[in-house]
């Protein structure tokens, strides 16, 4: 089983704030994966961010997270 340690720097999508994380990730297979997606919240404002990435530790994108809100139900008045 390989493990890898990975430390991603990023701009925010929200406050364009500089953001560091590290990740490990380990299991069968994460050599061969061709890329990866994660959610990171900013420390500074809070918004989530899905960063796309590949083992060696290349990000190909980052975007805002989607937020999903519930539909109000119709009155059936």
């Amino acid at each position: 089983m390989l493990s890898l340690l990975l430390c991603l720097n990023f701009g925010c999508t929200g406050c364009y704030g500089a953001v560091e994380t590290t990740l490990h990730c380990e299991g069968h297979g994460v050599d061969e994966n061709p890329g990866a997606m994660v959610k990171i919240a900013c420390p500074w404002c809070g918004i989530n961010n899905e960063v796309v990435f590949t083992p060696d530790g290349t990000i190909h994108g980052v975007n805002r997270a989607r937020t999903y809100k519930r539909i109000p139900e119709p009155s059936h008045n």
